[in-house]
């Protein structure tokens, strides 16, 4: 009888070309299938809850799996986390049941991404190390503006041709700590860099290099019509999925 395990993972994407399998590079998802498969003694497909970029982090990915093997959840935790690298945790496992779908049940994803004020290495690795003259004022302004169903298409692409560039954005979060600002955004799905893309406009507000109006008339294009630079991926971590 098959059964559905539903995975919570975190895991450090420095040296890995993002989630989604490739056939020459290692990534989260293949670096999954291979251990899960020998663990289990069957071939196994993973599905996520959505695709992280190359050098992007995790804290709270999740995905699911179909099995025939009876071993017991508990069991698969520790079996897993005993061959996987340092650089991927198995966080918890769930059985449940057929119906749940990592992509397709989840209500919104929450992204943090972390802005650090001092350079030290074991910041910036995990971080983007900007240390003075932002405006945080200005960034704080962009909680009530990103916030809502908009053509976010200035600040990401969709994951095929012919899809979608709307996306509802029910929060972003500015906070600003003693040594990193952190910036928070959920949404019910985000498209391809959004979030960098975000924050890269963010911080060129807040550095005088693009203003108010000039995000706004993004949003209302729907393109990327005033110059900014992404944010770089080590600063990036899917937070949390909601169920």
């Amino acid at each position: 009888m098959r059964r559905r395990i539903k995975l919570t993972i975190a895991y450090d994407g420095t040296s890995y070309y993002g989630w989604q399998i490739q056939k020459k590079e290692p990534t989260i998802q293949g670096v999954l299938e291979k251990v899960l498969s020998e663990i289990l003694d069957e071939e196994i497909n993973i599905v996520g809850s959505g695709r992280t970029d190359t050098g992007v982090h995790a804290i709270g990915q999740v995905a699911h799996f179909d099995t025939s093997n009876n071993m017991d959840v508990e069991t698969m935790k520790k079996a897993f986390n005993s061959r996987l690298p340092r650089s991927i945790v198995i966080r918890d496992v769930e059985e449940v049941d057929p119906s749940f779908h990592a992509r397709f049940s989840a209500k919104s994803r929450i992204y943090r991404y972390f802005i650090s004020h001092i350079n030290l290495p074991f910041m910036t690795r995990y971080s983007w190390y900007i240390g003075k003259g932002l405006d945080l004022s200005l960034m704080k302004k962009l909680e009530e503006i990103f916030v809502g169903e908009y053509n976010f298409g200035a600040f990401g692409s969709p994951t095929s041709e012919e899809g979608s560039t709307v996306r509802r954005v029910f929060s972003f979060k500015v906070k600003k700590k003693k040594f990193y600002t952190m910036i928070e955004v959920e949404a019910n799905a985000f498209l391809r860099k959004m979030v960098r893309n975000m924050v890269g406009s963010a911080v060129s507000l807040a550095l005088g290099k693009l203003t108010i109006d000039n995000i706004l008339e993004m949003l209302e294009k729907g393109k990327k019509i005033h110059h900014y630079k992404p944010a770089p991926p080590e600063g990036l971590f899917l937070w949390k999925v909601v169920y």
